[in-house]
């Protein structure tokens, strides 16, 4: 997602704030954590502005890194959570029906009735990037699931591997990620994919993230807690690098996010 790319981070940086977490958070640990800076995912630890990893988690961040490649926006075969889901054919339905389905086998958390969450159903046209893009997906919606569950739950573990995957749980881990949860709406657009500069055989897979129309929670009263990011900083691009171990694709890395306007794709 950047000029002349130097090295993904081996660990990821730190979420920002949470309104939806996950988001959030998890573009942020790429830079400082390993949060993934939307509602839901951590997003104080996915967000650039969440802070940096730990001296010795990785090399420096990219100077300006942007990937290159075909994107998407949520437009046709986009997928929604927690609500009602048009598929490609334009049909609505559950989760589990068949819109969802046409959008590809995406594994959609038990999201709660106060969440939506808005994933693109795109896939790229090669077919070898295909796998590598659905597991970035499984990973970001099972990562902003954590987050909404105040890290009681682990299936994100199964996307991920090497040193991000102990980054994330520390993150995870942290007080103000068990003691909160979010609501309202989170959207990923503008997926790509493509190889990635520094790892042979590793697919970079990025999109944006946007979580402004969501809000963090306190998880046991579930009353709003203050959002206390700069309003530019609810939207930017993340960048997963995925690679293949035993025939699985996952997280081995996570490029530092690029916050709006630097992403302009990312605009609001």
């Amino acid at each position: 997602m950047r000029e002349e790319p130097r090295r993904a981070w081996t660990c990821p940086p730190r979420g920002l704030a949470r309104a939806g977490r996950l988001a959030r958070k998890v573009l942020t640990t790429r830079l400082a954590s390993t949060r993934l800076a939307a509602t839901g995912l951590t997003t104080a630890g996915l967000v650039i502005g969440g802070g940096l990893l730990a001296a010795g988690c990785g090399a420096a961040a990219p100077a300006a890194f942007r990937p290159a490649g075909p994107r998407t926006t949520a437009g046709p075969g986009t997928a929604t959570a927690a609500g009602t889901a048009t598929g490609a054919a334009g049909r609505t339905g559950n989760p589990a029906g068949p819109a969802h389905r046409a959008a590809g086998p995406v594994q959609w958390p038990p999201f709660g009735s106060n969440v939506r969450v808005v994933m693109p159903g795109w896939l790229p046209a090669d077919p070898g990037q295909v796998p590598a893009v659905i597991a970035a997906k499984n990973f970001l919606l099972a990562f902003l699931y954590a987050e909404y569950r105040g890290n009681q739950d682990d299936r994100w573990t199964g996307y991920a591997s090497g040193q991000v995957l102990g980054a994330l749980k520390a993150n995870l881990s942290e007080p103000s990620v068990t003691t909160e949860s979010f609501s309202g709406t989170i959207v990923f657009s503008h997926m790509r994919a493509f190889p990635d500069p520094a790892t042979a055989g590793a697919i970079d897979v990025s999109e944006c993230f946007d979580n402004a129309g969501s809000r963090n929670t306190d998880l046991a009263t579930g009353r709003n807690v203050a959002d206390r990011i700069p309003a530019s900083q609810h939207y930017y691009m993340n960048t997963d690098v995925m690679a293949r171990a035993n025939g699985q694709w996952r997280v081995i890395s996570v490029y530092p996010v690029v916050y709006y306007p630097q992403a302009r794709e990312c605009k609001p």
